[in-house]
């Protein structure tokens, strides 16, 4: 198809493009999973299996049927099913018996048509533990339309074990990832269009539009899209609308050349990793006489889809002061949403298009007041000053509906940064990052909160704040929170509750006590909750606690190493190890009293072991030097030992050392 496009301005012409179909009158194989309970649904997309699978349990033999599930696709596109045979595949689990003999029967039916089969000689025996029970269903060409429906019934009419045990029992299962049991069907899938391009400067805007019944799944859960000019794949991230029912996505290709260009534009679409591949082309005539202009991203009219079901980046830093004012606890808290990808540039559209009237009523941005941003400001594809601040200011009396709503970031506010009626005050600040133009780049949005605690009261600082989605807006998220008291303040008995996967620290120094919380790939439904017992008592705060403990220390030493001055020390020396375990105590927050406790009862042991370590023995000389005092002697009449004289009493008697003898002398 050849489509002349001669014009190239500096925006593009706003009139609906016209579409081509390029795909698809033909039925495409696709398997279909068996998802939710007994009365579920078929869906292509195995993203929707889950951990755990659902069941259905025949716990006796039967002799009547019995219906095991019905799974329906409400919607097919309308189309041509050719004749074919389905093949369903179903789990099963056979405990506590030898075996089980099963005659069962699977049946599709397609709008009014019934078709079915039932298990044979070798399909009906099925062995003990797990295993596959197979249905081949011969399906007759036939014409579907869009009110068509396709269900899937499986039925048992006997069941009979085999040397069963008390608790003998077959169970189907299905919709998990480790038993997800399918029918593999050739239906028609959808329509592929491509619109005629658009040009702006020497960008030219290729789209391909999604009609299908599976709406924005078909988008999310989808293997990979990618278009191609001339076989060579558009580099760069698409930017997703919706146009009614159908789903928009452009590429920028900006490898045209100046004049006349005749290319081949193609679209291939992988609905499953090992499924259809869904393809068509068109032939283009395009005429770029402008190589200036263009932002490099297309700017859509209509508001842009906020994922195409991989998720953007999300990296969430929190900073939180806990501080005494006028004898009120005070907590700042300053939170940092990091975003890139899609959901940046659902931002940025959104700033630009603050006031817009035109806007749906289900948009988060309906109704917000346009203050000082003009005609002139809005969808400029330039975010101005006027807009960035009109925002900023919206946001402190929206965010919760902004961040929250299931049309906005799907990010619980109270659960992040708190409960609005909690806030002293709250202002919120957007960082472009150095880029004002609508385009795919990331920025950052800063909510600062005050708040004023109540001492000793334990609350909720941080929880889990987001939730598996059926298409998901995020990715697995960065987190990074770090708390800070002041000297004389406390976070008491701070705990990370329910979660192993984030990293947790809550430590003391004199200067203040320190929390740390960080995890990168958190998952989604990863469930947290980080708590604190606030505290401004001064037996509490880090520098009171600090000089008490020191006191408590030093004293205990003193009086020990005093009663020790003349004592072995080698009992006490040994116990100063008791040093490291109180500082251990005090660098790990314990509580208070454990702190005065592992002071208090370390300086008790010292005196204690001072008290009862023995006295040092004093060293006695061998060979004592002689006296230089002359002192007077008189020898003993029996022995002739001079016998030292040393008082002047009379009579006065003296053993002596020789003999033994005692001599008395009178004069």
């Amino acid at each position: 198809m050849l489509l002349s496009i001669p014009f190239s301005s500096s925006f593009i012409n706003s009139v609906e493009a016209e579409s081509t179909v390029v795909c698809c009158d033909n039925a495409h194989a696709v398997e279909l999973y068996l998802i939710g309970g007994s009365t579920g649904q078929l869906s292509p997309f195995s993203q929707l299996l889950v951990d755990d699978a659902s069941n259905a349990v025949i716990a006796n033999s039967i002799t009547s049927q019995e219906t095991v599930g019905v799974w329906s696709l409400g919607r097919v596109w309308p189309g041509s099913i050719p004749e074919s045979d389905w093949n369903f595949v179903i789990n099963y689990r056979v405990s506590d018996a030898g075996g089980a003999q099963i005659n069962a029967t699977a049946t599709i039916k397609i709008g009014s048509q019934v078709f079915s089969d039932s298990t044979n000689i070798d399909s009906s025996v099925l062995a003990q533990g797990e295993g596959q029970v197979e249905f081949s269903i011969p399906v007759d060409e036939m014409s579907v339309s869009a009110s068509s429906e396709i269900e899937l019934e499986l039925s048992a009419r006997s069941v009979i074990f085999s040397v069963p045990g008390g608790d003998a029992e077959l169970e189907f299962l299905w919709g998990s990832d480790e038993f997800p049991s399918s029918v593999t069907a050739e239906i028609p899938l959808m329509e592929l269009s491509i619109d005629e391009p658009q040009i702006e400067g020497s960008d030219i805007y290729l789209s391909a539009v999604l009609d299908s019944p599976f709406g924005l799944d078909a988008l999310a859960y989808s293997d990979s899209i990618e278009m191609f000019v001339d076989g060579l794949k558009v580099d760069g991230d698409p930017i997703e609308t919706q146009r009614g029912d159908s789903i928009l996505v452009t590429w920028t290709w900006q490898d045209a050349a100046t004049g006349v260009n005749i290319v081949d534009v193609s679209i291939r679409l992988n609905l499953q990793s090992d499924g259809p591949l869904i393809q068509g082309s068109a032939q283009f005539t395009i005429e770029v006489t402008d190589t200036g202009g263009g932002t490099g991203t297309f700017y859509p009219e209509d508001e842009p889809l906020r994922t195409s079901g991989v998720g953007s980046p999300l990296t969430v830093t929190q900073i939180i002061d806990l501080s005494s004012d006028s004898g009120n606890l005070k907590m700042a808290r300053t939170t940092t949403l990091d975003i890139d990808g899609e959901m940046a540039f659902w931002m940025r559209w959104g700033m630009d298009h603050i006031g817009d009237n035109e806007l749906s009523s289900t948009s988060v941005l309906f109704g917000w007041n346009p203050g000082g941003v003009s005609e002139e400001d809005r969808e400029s594809r330039d975010i101005e000053n006027v807009e960035k601040e009109q925002f900023e200011r919206e946001m402190k009396t929206r965010y919760r509906t902004y961040m929250s709503d299931i049309n906005g970031m799907q990010l619980q506010s109270e659960k992040l940064i708190g409960e609005s009626s909690d806030f002293d005050t709250i202002s919120v600040s957007v960082d472009l990052m150095g880029e004002t133009r609508v385009v795919n780049h990331p920025l950052s949005i800063t909510f600062s909160t005050l708040q004023t605690l109540q001492s000793g009261q334990q609350i909720d600082v941080l929880r889990s704040f987001t939730s598996t989605q059926a298409t998901s807006l995020w990715q697995d998220y960065t987190l990074i929170v770090e708390a800070k008291s002041s000297v004389l303040t406390s976070f008491g008995d701070a705990e990370l509750l329910e979660s192993d996967a984030i990293s947790f620290s809550h430590s003391r120094y004199p200067w203040g006590e320190i929390i740390k919380l960080e995890s990168t790939s958190t998952s989604l439904d990863e469930g947290f909750t980080l708590i604190i017992q606030p505290n401004d008592n001064l037996l509490f705060g880090p520098m009171p606690l600090t000089i008490i403990t020191l006191v408590i220390i030093l004293v205990g030493l003193s009086f020990s190493l005093s009663m020790t001055k003349n004592k072995h020390r080698r009992f006490l020396m040994l116990e100063l190890t008791l040093l490291p375990v109180a500082a251990l105590v005090y660098i790990f927050a314990y509580p208070p009293l454990f702190v005065f406790g592992s002071a208090g009862g370390a300086s008790i042991l010292w005196i204690l072991t001072a008290f009862v370590s023995p006295r040092r023995l004093q060293a006695v000389d061998a060979n004592p030097v002689a006296p230089t005092v002359s002192v007077p002697t008189v020898n003993c009449p029996s022995c002739a030992t001079p016998i030292p004289v040393l008082s002047d009493e009379r009579p006065l008697k003296i053993a002596c050392s020789g003999c033994g003898k005692t001599i008395k002398i009178v004069g």
